[in-house]
């Protein structure tokens, strides 16, 4: 038995179980006939496949670019890098990106929260082995990256190291000169 066969023989069960009915032409009006699929129940097959088809690739298509939209550098100033030495209050290691909080002490003694945002932890595991306890809270660290140009205090980090100067992160990759 054909593909073709088998979708006629089970549309044509499908029609006589509705009561589905159709003249020579297709149309609804006759007894049922078996072996012919009325023209409107095809077309209504086509259109709905059709439309499936468009949009799963509409989906996979525009999928990967709301993934990558917000993956640029353009919400920072990417012409200044910012350091600053603080306290890590807490330490997310997931997805989409690795983000880190401290408390910066300011010259007048005041503290202030930084957040500071990797790459994936996927990336980093890879790149510079860091998993889940890499930063706990009460580390010192140093925090090199480009600052928000909205004036939140947030950087994407370029390089991280303990305060002892223990390089974490790129561990000499992406064109970061050590300090």
């Amino acid at each position: 038995m054909t593909q073709t066969t088998m979708l006629s023989s089970g549309l044509t069960e499908w029609a006589k179980s509705t009561g589905q009915v159709q003249n020579r032409n297709g149309i609804s009006g006759e007894p049922f006939v078996s072996g012919k699929i009325s023209a409107a129940l095809l077309w209504s097959i086509r259109v709905r496949t059709k439309l499936s088809a468009f949009l799963v690739a509409a989906v996979a298509f525009l999928s990967p670019m709301q993934m990558l939209a917000h993956h640029g550098a353009a919400g920072y100033d990417t012409t200044k890098l910012v350091t600053i030495k603080g306290v890590v209050t807490d330490f997310h290691f997931g997805n989409p990106h690795v983000e880190l909080s401290l408390d910066v002490k300011k010259d007048d003694g005041s503290v202030e929260n930084w957040q500071g945002e990797l790459n994936s932890p996927n990336i980093l595991a890879r790149a510079a082995g860091w998993n889940r306890n890499t930063l706990k809270p009460r580390d010192e660290v140093i925090l090199v990256g480009y600052r928000s140009k909205n004036g939140l205090k947030v950087l994407r980090l370029e390089k991280v190291s303990l305060s002892d100067g223990t390089e974490l992160f790129p561990k000499g990759g992406n064109g970061v000169e050590r300090y």
